[in-house]
């Protein structure tokens, strides 16, 4: 086996792995995102008798004079060689040490559940649990999987004349309500910013598309998705839910169910295949047990991912800067 740090000239090899077998969060448009936001960005891969059997997207973290590497979603790796996965992927840590001798671990976050021996269960970062809907099915037959509670929450929606609206932009009305729904439900959002340019990135990228979808009545916006869109991937033809807000008021209306109903419909004629509600838990004391339940009635599939870990290199560093993430946590 030999590891190889893929250039922007060598993009076309590493994305006919992730293309095929990995996910949008590995995707090396992606990777161009976060690199214009500010991160380092690397992209690794493993040739076994000149076959890319493995590849890696992963950003550099600094720990004062010390470091991780970050995988989200990652790695990639061809079917034929997942039985083989743990002797693969240390010997990628191994090489990646010799590249960086500061690494304390390696974080990574599988799609199946191989566990490495020296790999320890982080929190995890992306969900590790999420719905999929099938878009096959028509739309007779999604109505009727669905919750009739959702069902019914649909139609009142309609019946008060709920203006649904697709747009190439994030306003600023519409990132207010981002954070404010984030603040209301606990969750740690990201910075304003991020949303707008994650929005302005992908407003024309042919790989990766993202989008926003509002609800509003009488001209009151109560409700906006952000929506990406990629056709590659372990899943191919999938629209993800990534990030949505709803306002306080007129809560009455519903326009969050028809909200997302105009997105599956939408997604639906342009010829997607699936629509991922992007992480949902159903144990009710779960921080994320409220809007799990709102997902959770447009029916669909629960997939469970591997979740995240972390494969220790440094065990006195690691254990260091464990107690300094809960130490922050408990400050937090």
């Amino acid at each position: 086996m030999q590891l190889r740090e893929f250039t922007e000239e060598q993009s076309t090899a590493y994305q006919s792995l992730v293309q095929i077998n990995g996910c949008f969060l590995q995707d090396w448009q992606w990777g161009e995102f976060q690199k214009s936001i500010g991160k380092k960005v690397f992209r690794f891969g493993i040739e076994e008798n000149g076959v890319l059997i493995f590849c890696a997207q992963g950003y550099l973290q600094r720990i004062k004079n010390k470091s991780y590497f970050f995988l989200p979603y990652g790695p990639t790796l061809k079917p034929e060689v997942l039985s083989r996965f743990e002797e693969i992927f240390k010997f990628f840590c191994a090489e990646l040490k010799k590249i960086h001798p500061d690494l304390i671990f390696v974080r990574y976050e599988p799609f199946f559940d191989v566990i490495v021996n020296g790999a320890k269960k982080s929190i995890d970062l992306n969900p590790h649990k999420t719905l999929i809907l099938d878009l096959h099915k028509a739309e007779e037959e999604l109505l009727s999987s669905m919750h009739p509670k959702t069902r019914y929450n649909i139609k009142v929606a309609v019946k008060h004349n709920i203006a649904i609206q697709e747009e190439n932009e994030l306003k600023p009305e519409a990132l207010d309500l981002l954070i404010q729904t984030s603040k209301r439900a606990g969750i740690r959002g990201f910075n304003p910013d991020y949303y707008t340019q994650l929005v302005k990135y992908f407003s024309s990228n042919k790989d990766i598309s993202v989008k926003v979808y509002t609800a509003s009545h009488e001209g009151e916006l109560l409700a906006v998705n952000i929506i990406l869109e990629y056709k590659h991937g372990y899943i191919k033809n999938l629209g993800t839910y990534l990030f949505g807000g709803s306002s306080d008021i007129k809560r009455n209306l519903m326009a969050p169910y028809l909200l997302h109903w105009h997105v599956i419909q939408g997604l639906k004629r342009q010829g997607f295949e699936k629509y991922d509600f992007w992480g949902v838990e159903e144990e009710p004391k779960h921080p994320w047990h409220g809007f799990s339940k709102f997902k959770l009635g447009f029916g669909g599939e629960i997939i469970k991912h591997g979740g995240t870990w972390d494969y220790v290199l440094n065990p006195a560093w690691y254990n260091i800067y464990i107690f300094i993430r809960k130490l922050n946590r408990f400050i937090k």
